[in-house]
């Protein structure tokens, strides 16, 4: 039985003993048209999936070719003739290294002599490890890792309002819900989602309500956490309200 391992886009020349003489009008039929690779650790390295096909038609046919969608997917598949009735698989991998969060590729398989084309649709999240998610995500904050805990708001009008944004991931294999502490009224803070699975990534949202009527450097601390069990990390929110006084000149 010969087994081909076809990378990115190259091209497949899958010939076997007798093919040319095969009536290749068979009718294959995906078993398997989406494949969950689940959640993933970048450190397992490769993973490999598997998808079926069934020859429903009336003559025996044969894979001619797979493409993957992207570097990252390998695909192997069995060039040898499939029979009316019989099956025949393909394999895949994806390489998670230096790619956390969310992938969805595809692998596109050709059928015989016609232009009978199946697509396999892959998809699965990725938990980066430490190295990779330092450089977009440097601070530590128990499970997660933030992009960053000090927030410069600089100079802000009175009476109106500015947002910031911290991006987060969850380096974990738990499921977790972020906390935080704040009683000031000038700040509103959420965090979408409310929920990170492993891997998952989220935006921490800041919006100052800068209503006093002085101007002047203002400077809030928020406790941040991952979870209820987890330790405290502070983000600082800085900003310089504009004296009121100071805008109406400038208009």
């Amino acid at each position: 039985m010969k087994r081909f391992r076809i990378y990115a886009f190259a091209a497949a020349a899958a010939t076997v003993g007798a093919i040319g003489t095969i009536c290749a009008r068979g009718e294959m039929r995906l078993i398997d048209p989406e494949y969950d690779f689940g959640i993933m650790r970048e450190l397992d390295g490769e993973q490999t999936g598997y998808a079926h096909l069934v020859n429903d038609g009336p003559d025996t046919t044969y894979i001619r070719s797979v493409r993957p969608s992207c570097g990252c997917t390998g695909a192997f598949f069995y060039s040898d003739p499939v029979a009316p009735g019989d099956t025949t698989v393909v394999s895949f991998t994806y390489n998670p290294a230096g790619r956390p969060g969310n992938f969805t590729k595809t692998v596109k398989v050709y059928v015989g002599d016609s232009d009978e084309r199946h697509i396999i649709r892959l998809h699965g999240r990725v938990v980066g490890s430490p190295q990779t998610l330092s450089r977009n995500y440097p601070i530590e904050c128990g499970r997660l890792r933030l992009s960053e805990r000090l927030v410069e708001l600089r100079d802000v009008k009175p009476s109106t309002g500015r947002h910031a944004f911290i991006r987060m991931v969850n380096q974990s294999m738990d499921t977790v819900t972020p906390q935080w502490q704040s009683d000031s009224k000038d700040l509103s803070l959420d965090v979408t989602p409310t929920r990170l699975a492993p891997g998952e990534m989220a935006t921490f949202g800041i919006f100052l309500n800068s209503g006093a009527d002085a101007g002047g450097s203002v400077e809030y601390v928020i406790p941040f956490k991952a979870n209820a069990d987890s330790a405290y990390t502070d983000i600082v929110i800085r900003a310089n309200i504009l004296p009121r006084d100071s805008v109406a000149r400038a208009e």
